[in-house]
């Protein structure tokens, strides 16, 4: 049988409908704050400077993965599972943030954590244990599948019902969702502040996951606004198309005749420094200038490093003072006590 898909550009509206079809339940604080950062801007000498403060979203210190949880809980709850297992690694603010919501819905929590156990429990990890989420350490990928597995394996034994939330295609799709909808209430708060969309710019943290819901958004309401996901890992040039993967499986998903090739996708590596959750000179810059202008907490290992993006974009002219730039906080602030050791000659 043939689908037919819904042609584009369609409104807000029907873009929110169609979202509202998809089950949920109700975890995040919204609409999360649109917060001018008019210092900054004045030391940068560039554009508007907004912050989308979605590290408000509530739920353990907040952070983007509350409003994925809404789509990605709904589907276990409706799976009969009482039991949710999560598999990230050992900085995760995701693995916080599945925790707290777990909590709320009275589901056990497993959280299958790439990385050793630390000598001292600081950030998202002495979270994750303050939550009651039972915690499973693993030396890498491979040993991390095996885990899940005997996981489940033993959970099933106990006579427990678990689900195994990264193994649904609704995983990524979640995500996308979650950040269409979230753009749609961006969209919504420009007016009030004089923003013009056609100079609109939006940044955002992300490696394939976060970036889908803003370019899914803006190209279904076919406006001209430029999306730029800043990767906290080398990828190879991998992170352009792994975005574009998951705004076509989520329009497909939705119903939507739209589709994009990694070739049309802003997504960088240039601000990752010497790895993953390790700080860079362009992120501890960026903590800097956003703590000591407007009072912003940005975390070493993802928003100070999308938020790089911004800085240097402007000092290369790519925005100017005609244009506004949007910074889609997505959280994580408990890792800068992960990283205090390393953080404090360099920041004090």
């Amino acid at each position: 049988m043939t689908t037919t898909l819904t042609e584009i550009p369609i409104t807000a509206e029907q873009l929110q409908a169609l979202i509202d079809r998809v089950p949920r339940v109700e975890l995040a604080f919204k609409p999360t704050p649109l917060e001018e950062l008019p210092r900054l801007s004045r030391v940068l000498g560039g554009p508007r400077i907004f912050a989308k403060r979605d590290d408000l979203t509530g739920l353990a210190f907040g952070g983007n993965k509350v409003r994925n949880l809404e789509f990605r809980l709904a589907e276990a709850i409706n799976a009969g599972a009482d039991t949710v297992i999560m598999f990230v690694d050992i900085l995760s603010n995701s693995a916080r943030q599945t925790a707290a919501a777990a909590n709320r819905f009275d589901l056990k929590c497993v959280l299958v954590l790439t990385g050793r156990p630390p000598a001292q429990v600081t950030g998202n990890l002495f979270v994750d244990y303050l939550l009651g989420a039972e915690v499973i350490f693993a030396d890498d990928a491979a040993e991390q599948r095996r885990a899940v597995d005997h996981a489940v394996a033993r959970l099933q034994a106990e006579g427990r019902r678990p689900f195994v939330l990264n193994d649904s295609p609704l995983f990524g799709i979640a995500a996308a969702l979650a950040y269409a909808e979230a753009t749609l209430e961006l969209l919504s708060q420009l007016a009030p502040q004089g923003i013009d969309p056609s100079h609109l710019h939006l940044y955002i943290s992300s490696t394939g996951k976060g970036q889908p819901g803003l370019e899914l958004a803006v190209r279904a309401l076919g406006l001209p606004i430029q999306v730029t996901g800043s990767a906290v890992r080398y990828t190879d040039g991998q992170a352009k198309a792994w975005v574009a993967q998951g705004v076509n499986a989520a329009a497909a998903f939705l119903g939507l005749n739209l589709q994009v090739n990694g070739a049309e996708i802003d997504n960088r590596d240039r601000y990752v420094g010497p790895g993953y959750g390790i700080p860079s000179e362009a992120g501890l810059e960026a903590m800097r200038l956003a703590a000591r202008t407007d009072g912003l907490l940005l975390d070493p290992v993802y928003t100070s490093k999308a938020f790089a993006a911004i800085i240097d974009d402007t000092r290369q002219g790519r925005l100017t003072a005609a244009d506004t730039a949007v910074y889609v906080h997505t959280g994580g602030l408990p890792l800068m006590f992960n990283l205090a050791d390393q953080l404090g000659s360099l920041l004090i």
